[in-house]
């Protein structure tokens, strides 16, 4: 048997199993490596499609606090005008893991994580505001507006990652229309605007508008440098 492998026929014989042979595995071979990149890139959008899936539950139960903030009345203590309570608790946004969010692409990593920061900015803003001031330095419009604001921009941003992840809107009752009543806060807060008047007063008498911390008193009043 082997002694055929030696002559010319078994020589051409050998090669033409070797050729077959490689040209089975040039084959097989480029079609297994795309197969599993292709596999590759089916778990990376899976994963990135849960993280977006995740990330929209986050975004809208955010949007329904907002929602709720912004429409909100503070309850005031009768006994004591300056005290008041809200019915509904300060809107937080919990968002998934940022490695998680990094699944979705920059754009929508960066923007996800803007808005988290808008939200934070907002609540620290509204604290520093000064309540024991004539009409509550504008705290309830500030805090209505600012939550319809953030509320609609979360909106919109689950609505763009609903198109680019084929993912299905959250589903809300027909009476529930958020963007509608969200869109009657921010333009009741931009009438308020308008008809407030701008607080402004005679300047003095040398032109500047700087108002002056220690006023004049009698006659010309203290000139530095001159008298005691």
């Amino acid at each position: 048997m082997t002694q055929f492998f030696e002559t010319t026929q078994g020589i051409m014989v050998i090669g033409a199993i070797i050729g077959a042979g490689g040209f089975a595995a040039g084959s097989i071979v480029p079609s297994a490596l795309r197969w599993a990149s292709g596999g590759r890139r089916r778990v990376e959008k899976a994963a990135a499609r849960r993280s977006a899936m995740l990330t929209v539950l986050a975004l809208d139960d955010f949007v329904g606090a907002a929602y709720a903030a912004a429409n909100d009345e503070p309850e005031f203590n009768p006994v004591n005008e300056g005290e008041f309570v809200f019915h509904t608790p300060d809107p937080i946004l919990v968002l998934p893991p940022a490695q998680d969010i990094m699944l979705l692409g920059d754009e929508f990593f960066n923007e996800t994580l803007w808005l988290s920061n808008r939200v934070a900015n907002l609540g620290n803003a509204l604290d520093s505001l000064d309540l024991s001031s004539p009409g509550f330095d504008s705290f309830f419009e500030r805090r209505q507006e600012g939550y319809a604001v953030l509320a609609a921009k979360a909106m919109d941003l689950i609505e763009r990652m609903c198109a680019e992840f084929e993912l299905h809107l959250p589903e809300k009752p027909d009476y529930y229309q958020q963007r509608e009543g969200l869109a009657s806060v921010v333009q009741a807060a931009g009438e308020r605007r308008s008809r407030a008047k701008p607080i402004s007063g005679p300047l003095p008498a040398n032109g500047s508008n700087v108002t002056e911390l220690f006023p004049k008193t009698g006659g010309e009043g203290w000139t530095p440098g001159v008298g005691g």
